[in-house]
């Protein structure tokens, strides 16, 4: 199976009874449907094979990741003294995506190697170099593989804000595992507090994550009307294209498909946008790669950005990954301004995440150079005509 990793803000659409004949694409103005975004950024990635080592005694990192794919490795350092994690990899294109989207991403030479030990443990080896200078050699020994691992989703919080890695297939690392940081070797630590091994490997693992901060998109074009196979285009404040597409539609509900013209790797995401009492709203969306698909559902309907809006209103959320329903839940706050809106997150399942709040959100700047508002004071929109 192939490595997808693919960071994507999520986007929506509303629409009308109208009728079923595609009709020509019209610049945005009054008159025009609300630009469908939803104020979120969601990462989900698949790894068929992934490993996992956590440090406790170097000064600079705590875990070092690495997602193998047809022999080619890319690597995930967590950097304590920021709490930030950087991205090594050898793909111009995924660095650039990754650092569109705020990651701190390197593009870097990685020379990987896998073989087996006379026991016939894989053995996979890794040496680069990173942002600072440091070699960096990993020698990672795999134990037996255990094929239903509890917990089968491990959760994380730090400022990436929220990820869950769906890891049902894990084994350890054995004896002789250790990474070397500067010249300096490091065992695997010990057990980490929400029951994951200290070294672990896994195989056809997924991880969603939910990251915080306001995106900034461009309406570049809107249907005149909504109707089956509307679509519409944006641009992000840093260049990259997106699509939302109405691909079923019925008098209360439709399903959109968004496409990401700048990302490297295909992603299938989907979302349910609902009409209740005249007003639309995002009922649920979902990712799917390689027959792993995350979900997220909203009760209430999460209201989308509107262009005469001004309010504050209080959903819930649930999240399930393939067959683990309710991996975690919790309240969204919701505010809306012109063209904006932000979500305030708080956990209150998995007991690891309950207390976990940040922020998300998203302004418009319609086609036609009207400004879009912010809700948060000190925040600043260029206008279109100004970009």
């Amino acid at each position: 199976m192939k490595n997808r990793i693919v960071l994507v803000g999520v986007l929506t659409c509303v629409f009308l009874n109208c009728a079923g004949a595609m009709r020509a694409q019209a610049p945005v103005d009054a008159s025009t449907p609300e630009a469908p975004v939803a104020p979120m950024n969601i990462a989900f990635r698949y790894g068929p094979q992934y490993f996992e080592q956590s440090l406790e005694d170097d000064p600079r990192y705590s875990r070092i990741g690495a997602m193998v794919d047809q022999g080619r490795c890319d690597i995930v350092l967590l950097d304590k003294t920021m709490n930030r994690e950087a991205f090594y990899s050898t793909l111009n294109r995924k660095v650039d995506a990754l650092a569109a989207n705020g990651m701190d991403a390197y593009t870097t030479a990685i020379d990987f190697a896998a073989f087996s030990t006379a026991a016939s443990h894989p053995v996979f080896q890794i040496h680069f170099r990173d942002q600072f200078g440091q070699e960096i050699t990993w020698h990672f020994i795999v134990g037996e593989m255990v094929p239903h691992a509890s917990p089968e989703v491990i959760f994380r919080t730090d400022s990436s804000g929220i990820t869950f890695l769906y890891a049902p297939r894990r084994a350890a690392g054995i004896a002789g595992t250790s990474l070397t940081i500067g010249g300096r070797k490091h065992l695997p630590g010990s057990a980490q507090p929400n029951g994951a091994l200290a070294a672990f490997y896994a195989t056809d693992m997924t991880a969603g994550r939910i990251l915080p901060g306001t995106d900034l998109w461009s309406v570049e074009r809107s249907p005149a009307d909504i109707y089956p196979m509307a679509t519409w285009n944006l641009t992000a404040a840093g260049g990259q294209q997106r699509i939302l597409a109405v691909k079923q539609r019925s008098d209360r509900e439709a399903a959109v498909e968004q496409v990401d013209l700048n990302s490297p790797d295909a992603l299938q995401v989907v979302l349910t946008v609902v009409r209740i009492n005249g007003a639309y709203g995002l009922a649920s969306l979902s990712f799917e790669t390689h027959g792993n698909r995350l979900w997220i559902f909203f009760s209430p309907a999460l209201p989308l950005p509107a262009h005469q809006v001004d309010d504050k209103t209080t959903v819930t959320f649930t999240i399930n990954e393939n067959e683990q329903a309710n991996v975690a839940s919790g309240e969204l706050e919701v505010q809306r301004a012109v063209d904006a809106e932000h979500l305030f997150w708080r956990f209150e399942t998995p007991s690891l995440a309950r207390g976990v709040f940040f922020e998300t959100g998203v302004n418009l700047i319609p086609s036609g150079g009207e400004q879009a508002s912010c809700v948060n004071e000190g925040c600043s929109v260029p206008s279109n005509k100004q970009r």
